[in-house]
């Protein structure tokens, strides 16, 4: 099977785009200059829906899905560009992180007591 320039180039470009988004998934408030392909957002969303484990319920799925296409709509607007406001959307997502640190500090610490519970049973 012979693969053209073009598709070569393709072929990189998803997987550069696929790259960025495993690593943007690692650090989800830093909002990073990327540019995305059409086939490559459509994947990275699949992947989403599909990796969604049950700690995910349907009423936050209505809430991402919600926000995505708020956002999705807001970005089709003729004269927006949302990298302008990058900036602005970056502090957004700053606060959001903030406001739910400290629960996820909690049930961190919770865990962790269970777990050093658990060791404590398991050398008696």
């Amino acid at each position: 099977m012979k693969i053209t320039k073009a598709q070569l180039k393709k072929i990189i470009l998803q997987e550069l785009t696929s790259a960025q988004a495993q690593a943007q998934a690692e650090k989800p408030a830093d909002l990073t200059s990327q540019a995305t392909s059409t086939a490559a957002r459509k994947k990275n969303a699949l992947e989403r829906i599909s990796d969604a484990d049950q700690e995910f319920t349907s009423l936050e799925k209505g809430v991402v899905d919600q926000m995505e296409a708020y956002f999705s709509n807001l970005a089709a607007v003729p004269g927006v560009d949302l990298n302008q406001h990058r900036a602005y959307l970056q502090r957004v997502l700053k606060q959001i992180e903030k406001m739910i640190a400290k629960q996820l500090r909690d049930i961190e610490s919770k865990t962790q007591a269970t777990d050093n519970t658990d060791q404590e049973a398991q050398d008696v």
